[in-house]
């Protein structure tokens, strides 16, 4: 049975923060063969659509290629290879130019007949 963490660091002279650092750090995870392929083929799936697929739209390619690969498979291959989706901006149509040059327009409501009150103005 292996010595109490606490017994081991007081041993090596070690804080316990710098053991478990040491230890999360020697538990590196290795990638998979697969999955190396896989970020390949993202990579080159995202050149080809000038990177317009989301995890869902480049999933479908990678299953048509024969992979095992889901929406959230997708999303972190595409993590993995650095790919970000470029969204396209979506410009709105100029609907007024304020930089005509015609003058105002003149005020014509002066030249109505008034009604009952100076507040009223007829109009037809």
């Amino acid at each position: 049975m292996p010595w109490p963490v606490s017994v081991q660091c007081e041993v090596l002279e070690v804080s316990r923060s710098g053991f478990y650092d040491y230890v999360s750090r020697q538990a590196q995870v290795t990638i998979d063969a697969e999955d190396v392929t896989l970020v390949a083929r993202v990579k080159a799936i995202a050149a080809k659509t000038r990177a317009s697929y989301g995890s869902r739209r480049m999933a479908k390619p990678l299953q048509d290629e024969g992979f095992k690969v889901g929406r959230y498979k997708a999303r972190r291959l595409m993590k993995d290879a650095g790919v970000v989706v470029k969204r396209r901006s979506m410009r709105k149509p100029q609907t007024t130019d304020s930089r005509h040059g015609y003058g105002v327009a003149p005020n014509l409501a002066h030249s109505f007949p008034t009604g009952a009150s100076p507040s009223h103005r007829w109009a037809a």
